[in-house]
């Protein structure tokens, strides 16, 4: 049997204002921990961009994974109006600079908090859209009127919906069914055969795979694709193809 190789899209290190009991932050325990579990690249962003600023932690985040060769940068942006960060032309030159290939947002009142109505990131999210870079967006950040907006209004922007919860199914299968540029990242999804469910009325290609360490275990995020009753070729679909694809699609016009 091939051996599933594993791209993790959910991982930070650096330390935060709150820390998990038996949690880490430095970036070389977390490489140590990625290689107990088998896991073998990731998609990471720094604590600081989340908690203090943006600017900072990206900039901080590209200096520490020089020496990481299997961390690949995911940024964390937010609007320009205040100058607090790039504007969306100066972003996509930064990302394309930098081989940034992924991104996420926290405008959450008990985060960044902005909204992310039109009039305020609508052309951030043009711009991400017209070149395809993945958004990663959790479910505890926006509300589901939310989510359908940006999936309406930007078809061709894909985005990855994280911090799932166990009751989720209710909304998540008429959000699956509506829009074909939604995916989610699986270590908040724990619902029972719900990677086999979704596999066999969506297809493996709507899953990526996510720990979201230091915060959760990576051995229970390998866990439930190790175990699911699905077949090999769906393994390796969630565990690294899927999300190799968005990240090779993504065109810096």
């Amino acid at each position: 049997m091939e051996e599933i190789k594993f791209f993790d899209c959910n991982c930070s290190f650096g330390r935060r204002s709150v820390v998990d009991p038996g949690s880490f932050y430095k970036a070389e325990d977390l490489k140590k921990r990625m290689e107990h579990y088998g896991i073998a690249k990731a998609l990471v962003y720094h604590s600081l961009a989340r908690e203090y600023s943006p600017m900072e932690g990206n900039k901080i985040l590209m200096e520490e994974i020089q020496d990481f060769p299997g961390f690949y940068p995911m940024w964390v942006v937010m609007p320009h109006h205040t100058g607090e960060f790039y504007n969306p032309e100066e972003l996509k030159e930064q990302l394309k600079k930098y081989n940034v290939r992924a991104v996420r947002m926290f405008p959450s009142v008990y985060d960044q908090y902005y909204s992310t109505e039109n009039w305020n990131c609508g052309k951030l999210f043009s711009m991400l859209e017209s070149c395809r870079i993945p958004l990663f967006l959790g479910f505890n950040q926006v509300g589901l009127h939310d989510i359908v907006r940006i999936l309406t209004d930007y078809p061709n922007l894909p985005v990855i919906l994280t911090e799932l919860v166990y009751s989720i199914d209710r909304n998540l299968y008429g959000l699956l069914g509506s829009f074909g540029n939604l995916k989610i990242e699986l270590s908040g999804y724990k619902v029972h055969n719900g990677v086999e469910e979704i596999c066999a009325g969506f297809g493996a290609e709507r899953i990526v795979f996510g720990s979201m360490m230091p915060v959760f275990s990576g051995g229970s995020a390998v866990s439930v694709i190790n175990y699911a009753c699905i077949s090999q070729k769906e393994k390796q679909m969630i565990a690294h193809e899927n999300i190799e694809k968005l990240l090779e699609g993504v065109v810096f016009t």
